[in-house]
């Protein structure tokens, strides 16, 4: 396989037509159209059908892409990897974080630390739920996420843990249920969660199942903390929010942090990526200062997370 023949799948399967892949890629339709024949020679398989609504990809194809999008990224990672070295030109950075990870007050210092040493370097920060991170991460087009989910076994990534954090059950201010110490107690409330039902990793799931108890059905799923807390605030719901909550003059005024006599999940913070030993140099740097920043903070004095 070339990378012109991968380029050109990829390029079919986002237009979904040879004719704007070829207008895409500046090349001849029949150009085109001879770079996927020796590509599906290449590999034995049907990668794409032609229907009345273009050109669609089997399964193969699919499977491929997803592959060659990979390899496109990875080529042009090292190409830039290789040009910052050289001072030669502007590379940028991606990386993702979470609800949770995104409330972290060493994180606006460190990156803000980050753009002054590295004026040239374009950095864009995604938020996003953690299943959401662990898939771009996969795909490259993320350099490292920072994610508050427990990371399930995956020989592919590359994940460095940096801190330990509590998990706090919170409600609003005077909320009718704010001085129950019983988890058992609270089965029957509202609660709103930010990680989805489905995932068993998230501390919602987890609190439950550790002390034998069935999981609510009375729940609110919602991946947004700002729209989260101020639902919060107009009604009696409950919400899991981590230890750095209380950090915030703003949640302490407004939210009741409850004392269960059960113990509470503690998330681990980490940070995820496909290898860190490839990160381009810029990258690499911010990956070790996020990672040091953390494992000497912890706002419940918790014991440090150690290489």
């Amino acid at each position: 396989m070339k990378l012109n023949q991968l380029r050109a799948l990829v390029s079919v399967a986002e237009t979904g037509s040879i004719l704007e892949a070829s207008r895409k890629l500046h090349v001849t339709q029949s150009a085109l159209s001879k770079t996927l024949k020796e590509l599906e020679t290449n590999v034995g398989a049907t990668l794409f059908v032609r229907s009345s609504k273009g050109v669609q990809l089997t399964a193969y194809g699919q499977r491929l892409v997803a592959h060659a999008r990979l390899i496109g990224e990875n080529v042009r990672r090292a190409r830039d990897d290789i040009e910052e070295m050289k001072g030669n030109v502007v590379s940028e950075i991606s990386i993702g974080v979470t609800p949770v990870t995104a409330l972290l007050r060493p994180l606006a210092e460190i990156l803000s630390r980050f753009r002054k040493d590295f004026p040239r370097v374009r950095l864009r920060v995604q938020e996003l739920r953690p299943n959401q991170l662990l898939e771009q991460v996969r795909e490259g087009t993320i350099d490292f996420g920072i994610t508050s989910q427990q990371m399930p076994p995956d020989g592919a990534l590359d994940c460095t843990s940096a801190l330990r954090m509590a998990t706090l059950v919170a409600a609003r201010k005077g909320h009718p249920l704010r001085a129950e110490r019983s988890l058992q107690a609270l089965h029957e409330a509202d609660w709103l969660v930010l990680d989805p039902l489905s995932d068993p990793n998230t501390p919602f799931v987890q609190l439950f199942a550790r002390h034998g108890i069935e999981q609510p059905s009375h729940v609110i799923e919602c991946s947004s903390m700002s729209l989260a807390l101020a639902m919060c605030s107009q009604l009696d719901t409950l919400i899991l929010l981590s230890a750095e909550s209380t950090s915030s003059r703003f949640m302490r005024d407004t939210m009741d942090f409850l004392e269960l006599d059960e113990s509470m999940p503690e998330r681990v913070i980490s940070l995820v990526t496909r290898d860190r030993h490839t990160l381009p140099e810029s990258a690499a740097r911010l990956y070790v200062s996020i990672v040091d920043a953390l494992r000497d903070y912890d706002p419940l004095n918790l014991p440090a997370l150690k290489p």
